[in-house]
């Protein structure tokens, strides 16, 4: 029998652990909506790889990433460091651009990759694809999940590298070139998490409560990890993982694909995908703050696993 000293030690214990767990970081629908709203702004014509309102859009969040904080992790141009990964595809006649922040942790040696596609659709049949769900809401998350880490009072483990992919929507090719031209080798990237679609449901999830995750093949720590603080939440959702060893619909392929754990993020395949009634009207804003939540219970795992 547990002594009741002892069992009075154990109780406050639990009830710190779980009132912890049920406290941490959440953000605001305010500060999700000012980025998803312009990203999805009928004024960028889509975002399209290569057009007008996909510089803007980058011009846009690398300017997030500098209020916020963060280090420019692009290209070197005159000496300098700055936010922005610019490459060509020949073949496909594309000028792409990545955009890349920072956080400066303890080990620059190693790091953790966040990403979301900024790319969309443009303009196609004299119709426009706004992309809120796909992907203005993840590159919104990438941003509130950016600011979050830079305001906390310790640095990092490790550097914390955010990535507003380009080209996507053109199979891939921003975090391709990423991948493949890395150059603290990609043995440093310890995990990469990846947002996309992560405000609306399937219609058959009528309740919205279905969350879809993608992991590395055989990466049974990530499954566990993420049902531990789904468990823990005040409303859990209902997780449906698939696996991955390189392929899939998103950007978390290139990196599954030289075998970097991932977790891939995803609501659901909502009735408006890849059409342009997917508009900013449509928005869960409650289930992509819950999805942002327990991405970061993760993250904060994969920095802190002790």
């Amino acid at each position: 029998m547990i002594k009741p000293k002892t069992l009075c030690i154990t109780a406050l214990l639990l009830s710190a652990l779980f009132a912890n767990a049920q406290s941490g970081w959440q953000p605001t629908q305010n500060e999700l909506a000012g980025p998803l709203n312009f990203l999805a702004s009928p004024l960028l014509e889509g975002r399209e790889t290569g057009k007008r309102g996909n510089s803007i859009a980058a011009e846009y969040i690398a300017s997030m990433m500098e209020l916020y904080g963060l280090t420019p992790a692009g290209d070197v141009w005159q000496g300098e460091v700055w936010w922005f990964q610019d490459f060509e595809v020949e073949e496909k006649g594309l000028s792409c651009r990545n955009v890349l922040g920072m956080i400066r942790g303890d080990d620059t040696s190693k790091c953790v990759v966040v990403g979301a596609h900024f790319d969309h659709l443009g303009i196609r049949n004299d119709s426009l694809f706004v992309g809120a769900d796909d992907n203005a809401s993840g590159v919104s998350g990438l941003l509130a999940l950016s600011k979050r880490w830079k305001n906390k009072e310790q640095r990092p483990p490790c550097n914390l590298i955010f990535a507003a992919w380009d080209a996507e929507e053109k199979d891939f090719e921003g975090s391709k070139y990423f991948v493949e031209n890395f150059n603290s080798g990609l043995s440093s990237i310890l995990f990469y998490i990846n947002f996309d679609m992560i405000s609306r449901s399937d219609p058959q999830d009528t309740l919205c409560n279905i969350l879809e995750i993608g992991i590395l093949k055989g990466h049974e720590e990530s499954k566990e990890m993420i049902e531990r603080h789904n468990a823990l939440s005040v409303k859990p959702f209902i997780l449906d993982f698939w696996e991955t060893d390189g392929n899939g619909g998103s950007d978390y392929k290139c990196f599954a694909h030289h075998g970097i754990p991932v977790m891939a993020f995803f609501a659901g395949l909502n009735a408006d995908y890849h059409s342009p009634a997917d508009t900013r009207d449509k928005i869960d804003w409650d289930k992509m703050i819950r999805v942002l939540k327990i991405a970061n219970d993760c993250l904060e795992k994969i920095l802190y696993p002790l």
